[in-house]
């Protein structure tokens, strides 16, 4: 079975962050991209652990 990617997925594994995307996990939110490895072991989407806001110091706009 392959994988189809559009132009604007990830190809880099989004739990290790090194390997290539080599299995799609379908989950109530969407799919995940993930190495066999990964996606063998159940590892979260790193975005899912450490979410953009704080990492990189972006705040929310105040309105």
């Amino acid at each position: 079975m392959s994988i189809s990617l559009s132009a604007t997925d990830v190809r880099t594994c989004e739990a290790c962050w090194c390997a290539p995307v080599t299995a799609v996990r379908h989950t109530t939110n969407g799919r995940d991209l993930l190495c066999r490895e990964c996606a063998e072991g159940r590892c979260p989407r790193r975005v899912d652990l450490f979410p953009l806001y704080g990492i990189y110091r972006v705040h929310r706009v105040e309105n």
